[in-house]
Formats: C-alpha cells, structure tokens, sequence
C-alpha cells in the first residue's frame, strides 16, 4: 500500500522502468521459456504497483467518509485510508488520534498488524470510526 506522496512519485518511476523493459528486445542466448516467465513476472509486477498507484489516487481523491470496511483486513488499514483520504500528514494524524506521529509511522509501515487492541481502539475513536454489523 501506497502511504505517502513520495512512495507514490517512486511507484510510478519504477512503473515505467518496469514497462519499458517488457518492451526490451530479448536477450539472445535466453531459453524461451525463462524469457516468457520473466515477462510474467515482470506483468504480474507491473500489475500490483498499478493497483497500488489507483488506490493512492483514488483515496487522495475521496473523502475520509467514504473509506469503506467490508473485511478485518479493511479495518487494520482504515486510519491509513482515513489519513489520505484527508490529506493529512502523519504529524497531523499522530496529534489527532493523541498517539506519537513516530509511532504511528511505525504502525504504518506494518499495516497495523503489530498494534495492541487499546491503542486500536483509541485510534479509531479519534477518527470516530463506528462499527456496525453481524454475525453471519
């Protein structure tokens, strides 16, 4: 996931890198098959770095109410959505939720997989995000 305009910039550079060397004569000497695996993989790259940049672009041109949580992976990512889409910085993030922005940068660069429930929730609270649903 994209957090921030410098990884955004940084995406689509290598995305264009990554483009260009699909468009690269082959190689002689290189068995078929290597060749064909590369260019899949370099495609299935190309993809993913294509999907993170519409993502980016697409919060950064939301609103914070539209972030939407359908799943638990869409929670643990939430006040990432919520500060890009409100074009906050970490700093200006990190004092709304009342937690340190070094921290919180920390959170980030894990996905919020490694935070206590406590700070979870306190986090959620300063962005007065409200979970309803039910039990399937």
């Amino acid at each position: 996931m994209i957090t921030s305009d410098k990884q955004y910039e940084a995406a689509k550079k290598q995305l264009v890198m990554l483009t260009e060397s699909l468009s690269s004569p082959v190689k002689k000497g290189v068995p078929n098959e290597i060749e064909q695996a590369g260019r899949a993989q370099t495609q299935e790259l190309i993809d993913e770095i294509q999907e993170a940049i519409d993502e980016y672009h697409a919060l950064r041109n939301s609103r914070p109410s539209d972030v939407e949580i359908h799943s638990v992976d869409d929670l643990m990512v939430a006040p990432i959505r919520y500060r890009i889409a409100a074009h906050m910085s970490i700093d200006e993030f990190g004092r709304k939720v009342g937690i340190s922005p070094r921290q919180i940068a920390r959170y980030e660069n894990e996905g919020y997989q490694n935070i206590n429930s406590s700070t979870f929730r306190k986090i959620l609270k300063g962005l007065n995000i409200l979970l309803d649903g039910k039990v399937a």
